[in-house]
């Protein structure tokens, strides 16, 4: 159907997802023979609610069970398609977009999804107990329309000014609706931990069949799918096997066990090139970035001097042509300046200089902001405080564990003892969301829209009175605590301009702004390698997602392996 990512395995224990119990079989099956694919997995399920779900791999689940309101396709900006919403248009000043839906698809347990399903979705984005980091989808809508409901099939979306018209839409339809009459009378504060988090109830050609937490997930087909038949789910079985160990993983697609891996490094895909043709190596395009985030409540990483010494202190073409190049010379990776994806034409600042790999200046830096290795012990120090900070990052990504074991080489040659923890990936995101780290070394799926607000703008507001007038915003993709008021106004001032080509110089002097102020050390975007076996046809592994359309995946009859 839509975009991202996915995890599983054979059957065993069921978790009932309303309607029909899900391994009850159809009495007679007619469907046309289809196969099961096997993906590994690093993660379990976090939380499969998207006003506050947070990873790649939960959105990836998300929008193979849940029919889109629109449908996207990508070539330098987003193309729009027909999906729930038939068509759409805009008002002459653009602060206007109405919608007109279909009226025949249900919820696996019958009930339609209608126009009450999307103003509900919506509703708990806005309500401050969902606490959703998606807020910002909402903050250029009008209150009370967003959307206004017109009847069942109609919507109105009021937005408080124009703005460019890709975000629009986005902003409108990137969430996964969810089911009015299923969590109307849940508890909004507590809505993180609500069942249906992980049992949710499925609209699109897939439905979740098992959840066995920490082993595996399946979907199967949604026999209660009640959209196009050529909508309709090919594959018998997708099942997300959990396996948090990279190397583990690897064993298992070079043995045939599993079918699908996201993330194979490049030396790896190297060997499966010589040693498993039967693995397509499949390359995404520019979606996926890595950085290091300063947490700035950390008086160590305040001073901007010391984050653009801790930048130059790291040589990150090195780490390229170590981690992300292959043997034949092919870079997998391209310097990253920013968090808007070099994949959006026109809109990426292609005129920022990376700052260079500069040992004396970083040196310099480091002095004039206080910090030198005054003891002799061969770390810098200031006041009598080592510079010594915890660097988190994620089990089960051999990318990241390498990098992480680079940049403590390099940040040693400068005075700078950096240690390094990795924590389970629910934990480490869940860490950051609240803030409760010292630096981070993770990862961004790029948003396709330009909407920087959710990860840069200050999570403060302030009114004219400053010193008593402050209030906290929910900006919880902003877990650096930034907060820069000229990078605040470029927001605003981007978001405020409808066409895109007079927004362009907007955004790119935002990304320079950001970057000279390093709140993360910007390292790369990657040319994600996804491993696939050669059996599976029709797939699309995209930009969009690792898992686009997956119910359009298929196999030929004569390479089956898995029969039902």
């Amino acid at each position: 159907m839509h975009n991202r990512v996915v995890r599983v395995l054979p059957l065993l224990v069921l978790l009932s997802c309303g309607g029909p119990q899900p391994d009850t079989p159809p009495a007679e099956d007619a469907r046309p023979p289809g196969d099961t694919l096997v993906i590994a997995e690093q993660t379990d399920i976090g939380n499969l609610m998207s006003v506050v779900s947070e990873s790649e791999a939960d959105g990836a689940i998300n929008e193979n069970l849940a029919y889109p309101l629109v449908d996207i396709e990508f070539d330098c900006s987003m193309k729009k398609l027909p999906s729930l919403a038939t068509d759409w248009a805009w008002s002459n000043d653009g602060t206007v977009l109405k919608m007109t839906l279909r009226d025949d698809i249900t919820f696996q347990d019958g009930t339609k999804v209608t126009a009450r399903d999307i103003e509900f979705t919506y509703d708990l984005v806005a309500d401050p107990l969902v606490a959703s980091p998606r807020v910002s989808y909402i903050e250029r809508m009008v209150p009370g329309k967003h959307p206004l409901v017109i009847d069942d099939t109609h919507i109105e979306w009021h937005f408080t000014e124009a703005y460019d018209r890709d975000t629009q839409v986005a902003h409108a339809s990137a969430l996964a609706l969810l089911p009015k009459h299923k969590l109307e009378s849940a508890d909004r504060a507590t809505l993180r931990g609500h069942a249906y988090s992980k049992n949710p109830l499925a609209s699109g050609p897939f439905k979740l069949a098992l959840y066995e937490p920490n082993t595996r997930i399946v979907l199967e087909p949604n026999e209660n799918f009640t959209g196009p038949e050529e909508d309709r789910a090919k594959l018998d079985k997708v099942i997300f096997k959990i396996i948090p160990e990279y190397s583990t993983r690897l064993i298992e697609l070079q043995n045939g066990d599993v079918d699908f891996m996201r993330g194979i490094t490049v030396a790896d895909a190297d060997l499966l090139r010589k040693n498993n043709p039967e693995v397509r190596l499949v390359r995404r395009g520019w979606r996926s970035m890595d950085y290091v985030a300063w947490n700035l409540n950390n008086p160590m990483f305040q001073d901007q001097r010391v984050r653009r010494a801790l930048a130059m202190s790291v040589n990150i073409d090195d780490i390229i042509a170590k981690v992300l190049t292959s043997e034949t010379g092919e870079s997998y990776a391209r310097r990253a300046v920013g968090t808007i994806t070099p994949a959006l034409c026109g809109v990426h600042n292609d005129d920022i200089t990376p700052l260079p790999h500069d040992v004396e200046k970083a040196k310099a830096l480091f002095a004039e902001a206080g910090w030198e290795d005054h003891d002799g012990d061969g770390f810098l120090d200031k006041d009598g405080e080592r510079f010594e900070f915890t660097l988190t990052t994620n089990t089960g990504n051999k990318r990241r564990a390498d990098v992480s074991i680079l940049l403590q080489a390099h940040l040693e040659r400068v005075g700078v003892k950096m240690n390094i923890e990795k924590q389970e990936s629910n934990t480490f995101f869940e860490n950051l969301r609240q803030k409760d780290y010292e630096a981070a070394l993770g990862g961004w799926s790029a948003g396709l829209f330009v909407d920087p607000a959710t990860l840069w703008h200050s999570d403060v507001e302030c009114g004219p009175d400053a010193a008593a007038d402050c209030k906290p915003r929910k900006y919880e993709f902003n877990f650096t605590g930034y907060n820069n008021p000229r990078a605040d106004e470029l927001m605003q001032q981007g978001m405020g301009t409808p066409i895109p080509m007079e927004a362009a110089p907007v955004w790119k002097e935002m990304q320079q702004v950001i970057y000279d102020d390093q709140p993360y050390l910007f390292l790369w975007w990657m040319d994600e390698i996804v491993g696939i076996h050669e059996r599976v046809e029709d797939y699309e592994i995209d930009v969009l997602s690792a898992l686009n359309h997956l119910n359009r995946w298929r196999v030929p009859e004569e390479k089956i392996k898995y029969r039902r």
